[in-house]
């Protein structure tokens, strides 16, 4: 027994060494009602608290959630942004409706941790995104300014690594203050390295060549100097599912963790794996009741199959068609009429569909 359990020994830490060098699979999702039957293929998924009060709560084993969180600016209808002092709040970002915060302002640090990270901790996250980290050059217009804005972003994040030392931070860029807290950080992101989002002219864009340039000359250093794992962030129209995919292949060539999905990132996009949903949105006609649904054909003929094929049904009726996004989190969706639909409900399909 003795040779046996050595051998178990040996090949349990050849797994873990190999399993050191392989990049996690990151994912972020902003929307309401995250897919977790999709999401749970991926090591780290980056969610909006609000919408994810407690990260026990999405019930995962294998997959990390990692709460968002705005550093340089405040939305209207984040629970702490009536607590902050208005004398803060130096400028706007009309494209996404929110006020840029002083990071100088004394004070600010201690808010940051105690009104911010410290209920989020509580509520059991363990990992941060932070966002907004460039959003002082808005109004920061001289080097003295700036310099002291990169000072407070810097109080910042010591303040927070002090309170909770085993905090996992990842930042969206922050280029100019990783030479001073680069060892606090897990991980860092950037967004548009291919392809972008022009909030202000609501489109999606190809990112120019100079500007690639630029942002690939920023990872590359973040690499190979602080050897830190780098996620690039690109945005594609949910209905240019291939070209997503292309994208993303892209960046994994570049050594880079990928992220390509809609601007909003609320559906489910293509990283570093792509995840295979397992459910059928099933459409009907309005139905009088659960009996009725019970005993239409759509659940009777089409479900067994399906369920044999390893497919969840999701059923639902033009009166109540999916808001969401659903790109990335159903398989495909089967419409059974079992009579034909009144005018109303009938163009509620067809312009839904």
């Amino acid at each position: 027994m003795k040779p046996l359990r050595i051998l178990c020994l040996i090949l349990l830490l050849l797994s873990g060494f190999a399993r050191a060098d392989v990049p996690p699979a990151v994912a972020f999702f902003y929307g309401e009602k995250p897919p977790w039957d999709v999401l749970q293929a991926f090591d780290l998924v980056v969610v909006d608290p609000d919408h994810v009060p407690a990260p026990e709560s999405a019930a995962l084993t294998a997959t990390r959630l990692a709460a968002y969180v705005a550093v340089g600016e405040v939305q209207p209808q984040r629970s702490y942004a009536a607590r902050m002092p208005k004398a803060w709040l130096i400028g706007d970002n009309a494209a996404w409706g929110s006020r840029i915060i002083d990071q100088s302002a004394p004070g600010w640090p201690e808010f940051f941790v105690s009104q911010v990270i410290a209920p989020l901790w509580a509520a059991g996250y363990r990992d941060f995104f932070l966002d907004t980290l460039d959003s002082y050059h808005k109004v920061a217009t001289t080097p003295e300014a700036r310099a002291r804005q990169e000072a407070g972003l810097v109080a910042v994040i010591r303040a927070l690594k002090t309170r909770f030392p085993q905090v996992r931070l990842i930042f969206n860029r922050g280029f100019e203050i990783l030479p001073k807290v680069h060892e606090q950080v897990y991980a860092v992101a950037a967004e548009s390295l291919f392809e972008g989002f022009d909030a202000a002219a609501n489109q999606y864009r190809s990112v120019p060549p100079a500007d690639r340039e630029w942002l690939l000359t920023q990872l590359e250093r973040i690499r190979s100097e602080y050897r830190l794992p780098v996620i690039a962030i690109d945005y594609v129209a949910p209905a240019e599912r291939e070209k997503a995919r292309q994208t993303a292949r892209k960046i994994t060539e570049l050594g880079f963790i990928p992220w390509v999905a809609n601007a909003a990132l609320d559906t489910v996009g293509v990283g570093a794996v792509e995840a295979m949903p397992r459910r059928i949105l099933a459409i009907h006609e309005p139905l009088a009741d659960e009996y009725a649904l019970r005993y239409h054909p759509l659940v009777r003929l089409a479900q067994t199959p399906l369920n044999y094929l390893g497919y969840t049904l999701e059923t639902a009726d033009p009166d109540h068609l999916p808001s969401r996004p659903l790109a990335g989190q159903i398989a495909g969706i089967v419409v059974w009429l079992n009579e034909p639909l009144k005018t109303a409900p009938r163009q509620a399909l067809i312009a839904w569909l």
